[in-house]
């Protein structure tokens, strides 16, 4: 293949909007023929219109591949990989836009397009290049999860028994690791606690670019072929490395 397949990569904590932004994209994504993984197709609703006839997007233009359930960065890697190389192969699609599970983190979704998986026998560098990791933040409900305290298995969100993540811990992981954050839901909550809110993510994202959203409305050209994604800076963070350990 002489051109690498983009790809765009949707984080975000439980009901942060990341479904209602993919809808809107799909819906003004112009001449592009974008493929969509998602987790799990009847718990992500992806809008119906959008796989019938509505829209200009018909079934032969767009591939919905559904994956089966579990976190996307661990238990669905091996999945991810061979159905990333089976779509990059078909040679009819320009984009490709993964939607992971509320509860992933980006960085084991990001290693999955870095190197060659040995023992599949996969290397995504050859089809694809990872174009932008994007991170839905709930204005809303941010501080509500961030201060609960709770554990996702508290709140029977977590991957099996031995996943001992805080949310609080989730959040900032996924905060911490992007290229576009978005703070949607802003019609929720007043001025003053945007500003405050756009503080704290500064602070833990002072690089990512930053975009407040009301109900998911975003133009696609803020997500997609943004070509801000940087492997050597992102490699030689310290997440990226604990990961690799």
């Amino acid at each position: 293949m002489t051109k690498k397949i983009p790809v765009t990569v949707l984080s975000g904590y439980l009901g942060s909007g990341k479904t209602t932004m993919m809808n809107h994209v799909l819906q003004n994504k112009k001449d592009l023929r974008v493929a969509v993984i998602v987790n799990d197709m009847s718990e992500i609703n992806i809008d119906a219109e959008l796989i019938a006839n509505g829209s200009g997007i018909s079934r032969t233009e767009e591939k919905f591949v559904e994956l089966s359930n579990g976190c996307i960065c661990c238990t669905l890697r091996e999945d991810l990989l061979q159905e990333v190389e089976r779509l990059s192969k078909l040679g009819n699609i320009d984009y490709i836009l993964i939607e992971s599970t509320g509860i992933s983190e980006p960085i084991p979704v990001a290693q999955t397009f870095s190197y060659l998986d040995e023992e599949l026998g996969i290397d995504l560098t050859k089809f694809c290049r990872l174009d932008t990791l994007v991170t839905v933040v709930d204005a809303h409900r941010f501080w509500h999860d961030f201060q609960s305290g709770e554990s996702l298995l508290e709140r029977k969100e977590a991957v099996g028994e031995l996943d001992e993540r805080d949310v609080a811990d989730l959040l900032i992981d996924q905060i911490e690791f992007c290229d576009v954050l978005i703070l949607n839901k802003c019609d929720l909550v007043s001025a003053e606690e945007l500003e405050r809110l756009e503080r704290i993510l500064r602070a833990l994202q002072p690089e990512a670019k930053l975009i407040r959203t009301t109900n998911g409305v975003i133009d696609p050209v803020e997500i997609l072929n943004t070509g801000r994604f940087d492997f050597e800076r992102v490699s030689e963070s310290a997440g990226w490395l604990k990961e690799l350990e």
